[in-house]
């Protein structure tokens, strides 16, 4: 399987194969920016949906430790 690598432009994500170094060099002449995410797919359209799962993830990552118990322990040690 192929690994892909995404751009962003706007609300716009592009997925390119590694490999495909000259469409990866249009779309940063285009304005899209690479993002730092990485993944290996069967295709581009598997990639995209791969790349919306660690995103979610992340998010869910995110809200579960700002709401956490630790975390809030840490804000309130902070402020006694």
């Amino acid at each position: 399987m192929p690994n892909y690598i995404f751009y962003r432009k706007d609300q716009v994500v592009a997925t390119v194969e590694r490999a495909d170094v000259e469409n990866a060099v249009l779309l940063i002449s285009q304005g899209y920016e690479k993002l730092t995410d990485e993944v290996e797919a069967a295709s581009p359209e598997a990639a995209l949906r791969r790349l919306a799962d660690i995103r979610q993830e992340d998010n869910v990552t995110e809200h579960a430790f700002t709401t956490g118990s630790v975390f809030c322990s840490i804000v309130s040690a902070m402020f006694k």
